[in-house]
């Protein structure tokens, strides 16, 4: 009997662009069929081609973040740009969550970390509120509840990130002993931002390591990705569990996911 085929599973963000899609998608349908319904709420100028243009193109975005996940700077760009025109067009509510969300992705994608990390998201907050006070027109009131909802918002998501992060914490220790071995490498705070650059393994490794604990990604993805060979990327993983001192790959993956790995 032929083995039953099996579908690979869908990575996060390719979940969020499909229910992006299905938002954008009747959104895009609305702003088209319904476009008087804008004309006394908008405070965008040729609002019958800029709303439809704006929906359709993240629309076609998100097929392409959910075809190319890894590319999480066109998620990001979508968020905030959908999180701008919902705003501008009297729904705040909605572009504060998706400006929220777009903040948080950016803390847990890792491709961020530290000074740089937080001088970026001040700058979307602070660019953000200024966008919000293209609200005014709709009332006071509604200006400072959707400031006041930017910032209660991102608190609730980052306390639940914290949360979660203070559970896996609990978790980690109690196994590391028997998964983690040599005790010449040192490790940051659970937590932290591990910098792949600061341990005693080759560029390459340090990619290969990356690609395979952040990103989930396959030996065979892996060596497609880099045009090297199957077995090279297997010897330079033994070569990378040998300098952790982990027994294998599953072991090491269950060690570093209390950290944020990043290649800078």
């Amino acid at each position: 009997m032929e083995k039953e085929k099996k579908f690979k599973k869908l990575e996060p963000i390719q979940y969020l662009a499909s229910g992006g899609f299905v938002f954008l998608l009747i959104a895009s349908i609305c702003s088209l069929l319904f476009q008087d319904d804008w004309s006394g709420t908008t405070l965008i100028p040729y609002y019958k081609i800029v709303i439809p243009a704006v929906n359709w193109i993240s629309t076609i975005v998100c097929v392409f973040i959910f075809f190319f996940p890894e590319k999480h700077i066109f998620l990001i760009f979508v968020l905030l740009l959908e999180a701008v025109f919902s705003s501008l067009t009297g729904i705040e509510s909605l572009g504060v969550f998706l400006f929220c969300l777009a903040i948080v992705l950016i803390y847990l994608n890792g491709g961020l970390s530290g000074k740089k990390q937080k001088i970026t998201i001040a700058s979307l907050y602070l660019g953000f509120t200024i966008t919000l006070l293209g609200t005014l027109p709709y009332g006071i009131a509604r200006f400072l509840m959707a400031v006041g909802c930017t910032y209660f918002f991102a608190s609730g998501f980052y306390c639940i990130i914290l949360t979660y992060t203070k559970k896996l914490k609990a978790l980690i220790p109690a196994i590391q002993q028997e998964l983690y071995i040599s005790k010449d490498v040192h490790l940051p705070k659970p937590g932290e931002v591990m910098h792949l650059k600061e341990y005693g393994i080759s560029e390459r490794q340090q990619m290969i390591l990356y690609e395979s604990m952040a990103k989930n990604k396959t030996y065979g993805e892996i060596a497609m990705k880099t045009k090297l060979s199957l077995s090279l990327v297997k010897k330079e993983m033994n070569a990378i569990l040998h300098y952790f001192g982990c027994r294998n790959a599953n072991s090491l993956k269950i060690v570093l996911s209390q950290f944020v790995l990043s290649m800078d």
